[in-house]
């Protein structure tokens, strides 16, 4: 029984004691197979980044729905100065796709970026910032994260429609 325990605890130690490496280090990824299936499948004009600026990283890319349908897209990238920022796209409803997207963060004054207006919203506790448009026929797109209001137009900045 000793003999069992002594092994238990040299294993546990074993696990405990044995380097790992860092995740910290974001993970890039492409992107670019999910914009070719969201220009497929979407049913509005879709927007994504041009070129974003050198530093920025793409970290996270999701596409869920079909042709037809609700489609949603996520994609996350971690900025220059390490925070987080993402642009959510979809044809969904637009007050509940907001809402969500936003986590229901306080109404702060418009911006106005080119000709568009975007709404503002602020959710302190969470450090989230967000910018969001809506246009009838085309999507809800929410530009939104951790990272500096600056960050958050630099990334609005590089949207662009994209062809089909």
């Amino acid at each position: 029984m000793a003999w069992v325990l002594a092994c238990l605890v040299l294993a546990a130690a074993a696990v405990l004691l044995t380097p790992r490496p860092s995740t910290d280090a974001a993970v890039p990824v492409s992107y670019q197979r999910d914009l070719a299936a969201l220009r497929s499948i979407a049913s509005y004009p879709v927007i994504a980044p041009q070129r974003v600026p050198a530093g920025w990283t793409p970290v996270s890319s999701r596409l869920t729905g079909h042709r037809g349908g609700l489609v949603s897209w996520h994609l996350g990238f971690v900025t220059p100065s390490g925070t987080f920022a993402s642009l959510e796209e979809s044809n969904e409803r637009p007050a509940e796709f907001i809402r969500r997207m936003t986590n229901s963060g306080n109404l702060l004054p418009p911006a106005y970026y080119g000709t568009a207006g975007w709404a503002r919203r602020w959710r302190p506790d969470k450090g989230q910032r967000s910018l969001y448009h809506s246009t009838p026929g085309g999507p809800t797109v929410v530009v939104s994260g951790n990272a500096s209001w600056a960050e958050l137009e630099t990334l609005l900045g590089s949207l662009r429609p994209q062809p089909r």
